[in-house]
């Protein structure tokens, strides 16, 4: 008889599908990498200053 296949194809679509809905469940609105909010600021244009 043709268990076998038959376990085998069962295996591969529920792998499948715990693939997709591991996919779906990430939450894509928030960002992944949030900026530290102690970390300093990016330099912004030289002002220039006194001439000794």
């Amino acid at each position: 008889m043709a268990i076998r296949p038959l376990i085998f194809g069962i295996l591969f679509i529920a792998v499948f599908v715990v693939i997709i809905l591991s996919i779906m469940w990430v939450d894509t609105s928030h960002p992944i990498h949030q900026p530290d909010p102690l970390s300093p600021t990016a330099p912004g244009p030289a002002t220039p200053g006194t001439v000794q």
